[in-house]
């Protein structure tokens, strides 16, 4: 009896100990291994410009089965009913494949049968015959992980980034992921442990023990509307055209913000279209006709040219050095605004040709000045391969001017392009293009960044004011001029009376010095137009890009019927969705008849201004001009930086003014106004 009670107490304090060594936060044994392990910290999200998530880390499951340990008839009783269950949940085999696929693998303890399973299907999982046992009489085992999530799935994802899951950490390769992965990816913390029997290891308190901090969210300046529709519209002229691949961006005019950055990739079967490179950001192309925005306003800022100018085209050809550079059609003598409209080659090659080519350095100083020599700094770091040949450069030859001209002879991302077309619509200011605003935490943004602009203006507001009406025309067939003749812009198909547009068509043949040896069947085009809207006061600017794609017509692969669509389908879309935007035009009723006509103002500029600064004097001697002819927009511009109070109703010209012509303005007149 004593042996036995000795025996028990025995039992009793070897149970008691182990307890100890176990489970005990009092300290930890050094004989039973203690380690200390990484604890990841939570990743932070990716969020669009209103907060909505663009990407998340959730859990999901890898599911096992310990099939051996399930008692065979419990097995043999419910298997049917589980196979019916697992094909009516993930509906990719038949319930009868699914019991063979049990039955084969009744022996194997550790059976993968699904993996990634999300936390809601494992919840229902755990209902199923056999697995609602649990783990030791059902087999049922999940292992738990993260993963990135997209709620929006593919949109903008090569933007946002892609993450590897090693381990159950988040390796980020590219993109927003990876650019800000310093703020995404938090802190981790430490867990001190001690190994039991099995190896399992048991969590311990400790001094060592350090909880991880969260990561940051990072906030970006996507337009989850704009995002989806510039991707829809892309897609859309891709599965027409067949293009290698295509790309949108469309940017916020005076804070360098993008709205939409859309990317898409054929296939190898060429059936569908993915976001695989951010083709906006490293995929250089020769711009094509969109460089010749460059050219005519360096020959302008430069002084050699005036837009009203006549050129004389010839017969639609014109030959440097044994290269010959052809128009699509015979212009004749044109003047060099209209040759602008119409994209003339020739025009544009032969001014560049006569005004530079002794002093080629003068013209690749002002493409550096308009930010076309070096890349972009923007915030995702990217490998440049960008090509603008200076005159020092070994293969500068006597074709290089006159082809540079046209957008041949050089490599620039569309970003770049549009980076170009926005600080002409910004006055001459040229904004850095910016995908992440700011960074937040639980407490509110933490981190802010701020809008970058280059130093100075890339040109003169002058010179921009002289091209503005010829960048409008190119989406339009409206010229005011002494003759019938009327000069379609290569974009007139999108031109629209909702709205202004301004901008450029590009054209260019790929690969172009083997052009003749190919036939129609190999000759493959890219496709561009970059621009903005409104014109009056634009607030977006947008560059369209479909690259490598055939036309054996000879007759569609025009950038007015291939890329310019898409930009006006685009600028509809937000037109529609920005409310301040479409506002502004319904509240001053802008229309076909009422929109200002650039091309008509530089005909009559030298009057127009004396006028206006005629009656800026006589306002300023409290004396009441004749506003009668004046438009809607001009009258504004008059009237509100004269501190005077006014009251308008209608559009078009003034026809009625409620005070005289010559009398006095008193302190607490308001003048009246009407415009038909």
């Amino acid at each position: 009896m004593i042996s036995f009670i000795f025996i028990f107490l025995f039992f009793i304090f070897i149970g008691f100990s182990l307890f100890q060594i176990q489970y005990s936060n009092s300290g930890v044994i050094v004989t039973h291994n203690p380690t200390i392990s990484i604890l990841e910290a939570p990743r932070g999200n990716i969020l669009s410009e209103d907060g909505r998530i663009l990407s998340v880390t959730m859990p999901v499951y890898d599911v096992r089965l310990d099939l051996k340990t399930i008692d065979n008839l419990v097995f043999n009783q419910n298997i049917t009913d589980l196979s019916v269950e697992l094909s009516r949940l993930f509906n990719d085999k038949t319930a009868e494949e699914y019991k063979q696929e049990l039955i084969s693998n009744k022996q194997k303890r550790y059976y993968k049968l699904k993996k990634d399973v999300s936390y809601l299907t494992l919840q229902e999982m755990k209902k199923f015959p056999i697995f609602n046992l649990g783990k030791y009489r059902g087999g049922f085992i999940y292992e738990i992980k993260s993963t990135r999530e997209y709620p929006f799935g593919s949109l903008g994802k090569v933007t946002i980034g892609r993450v590897d899951i090693e381990n159950d950490s988040i390796i980020p390769k590219n993109g927003i992921e990876k650019a800000f992965n310093f703020y995404l990816q938090g802190v981790p913390g430490k867990q001190l442990n001690q190994e039991i029997s099995g190896k399992m290891l048991i969590p311990k308190e400790s001094e060592k023990n350090i909880l991880p901090i969260s990561g940051k969210d990072v906030v970006t300046t996507i337009n989850i509307e704009f995002q989806d529709a510039a991707e829809s519209s892309l897609r859309k002229k891709l599965m027409e055209t067949k293009a290698k691949w295509g790309t949108v961006v469309l940017m916020e005019v005076e804070t360098g913000n993008i709205k939409a950055i859309a990317n898409l990739h054929r296939s190898e079967d060429s059936s569908k279209y993915f976001d695989s490179k951010n083709h906006a950001i490293v995929s250089e192309i020769a711009p094509g006709s969109t460089f010749k925005l460059a050219s005519f306003l360096s020959l302008l800022e430069d002084g050699f040219i005036n837009l009203e100018d006549s050129i004389n085209t010839g017969n639609g050809n014109i030959s440097f050095y044994g290269s010959t550079i052809n128009d699509t059609r015979k212009h004749g003598v044109i003047t060099l605004g209209d040759a602008f409209v119409v994209s003339s080659n020739v025009a544009i090659s032969k001014a560049i040709n006569e005004n530079y080519k002794n002093k080629p350095e003068l013209f690749y100083s002002n493409l550096t000045r308009f930010g076309l020599t070096e890349p972009l700094e923007l915030q995702l770091p990217y490998r440049s391969s960008m090509l603008v040949r200076n005159p020092s450069d070994k293969y500068w030859s006597g074709t290089t001017l006159p082809s540079m001209s046209i957008g041949y002879e050089m490599k620039l991302s569309p970003m770049q392009i549009l980076c170009f077309y926005n600080s002409i619509a910004n006055d001459g200011k040229m904004v850095i293009p910016k995908l992440v605003s700011a960074i937040k935490d639980e407490t509110g943004i933490i981190e802010k960044f701020p809008s970058k602009y280059i130093d100075g203006r890339v040109c003169s507001i002058d010179n921009i004011k002289m091209l503005m009406p010829y960048m409008e025309q190119v989406v339009s067939n409206q010229k005011d001029n002494d003759s019938d003749d009327k000069i379609y812009g290569t974009a007139s198909n999108i031109y629209t009376n909702k709205y202004s547009i301004a901008g450029k068509t590009g054209t260019c043949k790929n690969e172009y010095w083997n052009w003749d040896k190919k036939t129609k069947y190999e000759r493959s085009y890219t496709a561009s137009f970059a621009g903005f809207f409104p014109v009056e006061n634009p607030k977006y600017s947008c560059i369209v890009v479909i690259h490598d794609f055939v036309d054996p017509t000879d007759k569609n692969h025009y950038a007015g019927i291939v890329a310019a669509p898409v930009f006006k389908d685009i600028s509809d879309k937000v037109y529609s969705f920005d409310s301040n935007l479409s506002e502004y035009y319904h509240n001053t009723q802008i229309s076909e008849d009422t929109t200002i006509k650039f091309n008509k103002l530089i005909k009559i500029k030298e009057s127009s201004d004396i006028r206006i600064q005629s009656i800026f004097e006589q306002l300023s001697n409290k004396m009441m001009p004749d506003l009668t002819g004046i438009n809607l927009m001009d009258l504004i511009y008059v009237l509100e930086n004269s501190d005077l109070i006014f009251d308008y109703d209608g559009s078009g010209k003034v026809t009625y003014q409620s005070i005289e012509v010559g009398d006095p303005i008193l302190e607490e007149d308001v003048i009246k106004i009407k415009l038909l």
